[in-house]
């Protein structure tokens, strides 16, 4: 028998996308009804695991009590409802606003919650098909827009892709096994070996690891900022926490093909990320070859496993979150004459007009690097410990490099910033939920070295 308090958390998201479709038909003008009843949905959700967490997880699993599912959906729900905050005014200034937004978001989010939760490859592909065909409409929101058009179709066309790409891996694994739960595929031969390949490639490009990045560039810099947003954080950290129960679950050190491609896209993403940043102009193109240089930080430390913490992991995926929140918030409060700032220059000058979001931008942008004190340096230093003890020195060697060339730049922007002279083009919006991000975002990775308490014992109350 189904045991649906298992499901209540998906059940209450599912709950708010009628709430909002039905809000959103009848009455027009109820933009901020929609987001505050959303946020404060997320943020029972949240409540709700982080005092019966361990009730919504019926089976068994190899991560000791579903930590590492109850913690990550906590995370997602509570920065989905500060998301929910940011985006009212940020479609508006761009004229796009429509409810349909939202309901994306919600389905989304719920895509991600079935993902993590997801103990065997059809619920997972499930999950992951519902977290991608919602980022697919986000990437082609803006359709008065012709780059916003065909960033949402190179996305969905590729996506399709490698959708085929994870189904065929599905089947070589089911026709070998009969069947699709993780714990009972043991028989391991060549057509295993294939299919889980065609899994962890499939899902490497749902990461935007390198080499099967190549959409990202693309569909972050014809985007709008705020689908950006999103698609640079949540969905990104509910596949990442599926590649790793992946790793750990179905035990892919035992199998050393897959480990060598794992340890290849690892160096591949390390370089190409680092590399690629150097050379763009356009700020949401460097961001997202940005990404791709922490997803290899992130893969090495899933290589790094046995001697890393789930809570090591965590906690770099939490400083990436509230940087890349950081970040964002702020480049949407500024625009140019043409509307959205697109590129680093249009930076120029941002200290003499708001001195509080050039002082921030540099704080986060020094955290991403890994520039000592900020919490982004002890997030890759505790990666680096780990693989070195694991005998990943070559790794570890190219991950230290790529912070050295990533350090180039974000210094580039801040000097940009800081010492270029503005053309009095720059423009900014008051908008309140994004100066709170942007100040609570800066004030974390910058306090985190003389007081990290706080979130180290928010990871060790759920893995110690």
């Amino acid at each position: 028998m189904i045991n649906l308090f298992s499901f209540i958390p998906e059940i209450l998201i599912l709950s708010l996308i009628l709430i909002s479709l039905l809000i959103g038909l009848f009455y027009k003008s109820s933009k901020n009804i929609l987001t505050g009843i959303n946020s404060i949905g997320f943020l029972f959700i949240a409540y709700l695991f982080i005092s019966f967490g361990d009730s919504f997880e019926g089976t068994e699993s190899l991560l000791k009590d579903f930590n590492v599912i109850i913690l990550s959906k906590i995370i997602i729900a509570l920065f989905t409802s500060i998301y929910l905050l940011l985006i009212n005014k940020s479609l508006v200034n761009e004229s796009i606003y429509r409810y349909e937004f939202l309901l994306f978001i919600l389905f989304a989010t719920l895509g991600s919650f079935v993902l993590i939760s997801s103990d065997n490859f059809l619920t997972a592909f499930i999950g992951i098909e519902l977290q991608s065909l919602s980022l697919y409409l986000m990437a082609a929101f803006n359709t008065k827009n012709s780059q916003s058009n065909e960033a949402g179709i190179k996305y969905f066309s590729l996506g399709a892709l490698f959708s085929g790409f994870l189904l065929f891996g599905i089947s070589m694994v089911y026709f070998d096994n009969a069947s699709i739960q993780f714990s009972e595929i043991k028989n391991v031969t060549y057509f295993t070996e294939i299919g889980l390949t065609l899994i962890v490639i499939a899902l490497f490009f749902k990461v935007s690891a390198a080499p099967f990045h190549i959409w990202t560039p693309d569909v972050y810099e014809g985007s709008p900022t705020i689908s950006v947003l999103f698609f640079a954080t949540l969905p990104k950290f509910a596949s990442l926490i599926f590649l790793f129960r992946f790793f750990i679950e179905m035990d892919i050190n035992s199998y050393s093909s897959l480990i060598f491609i794992f340890k290849f896209v690892c160096v591949l993403s390390l370089l190409i990320g680092a590399y690629g940043a150097m050379t763009q102009t356009v700020i949401k193109r460097l961001l997202a070859f940005s990404s791709i240089n922490h997803i290899g930080f992130i893969l090495l430390s899933i290589l790094s496993f046995q001697f890393l913490s789930q809570g090591i992991f965590f906690f770099y995926l939490i400083i990436y979150l509230v940087t890349s929140f950081g970040v964002f918030s702020i480049l949407l409060t500024l625009r140019s004459n043409l509307g959205e700032i697109e590129l680093i220059s249009d930076l120029s000058g941002l200290k003499t007009h708001n001195k509080s979001k050039a002082i921030a931008l540099l704080v986060l942008f020094f955290s991403l690097a890994g520039i000592p004190p900020f919490a982004g340096f002890f997030a890759k230093f505790f990666i680096l410990t780990a693989s070195m003890n694991e005998g990943l020195i070559y790794l570890s060697l190219i991950a230290v490099l790529s912070s050295v060339i990533a350090a180039f730049y974000y210094l580039r922007i801040i000097k940009t910033m800081f010492f270029n002279e503005g053309e009095d083009t720059l423009q900014e919006n008051s908008m309140f939920y994004h100066n709170i991000t942007y100040i609570l975002s800066a004030s974390f990775v910058t306090f985190f070295a003389f007081y990290p308490d706080p979130i180290i014992f928010i990871i060790n109350n759920y893995f110690s």
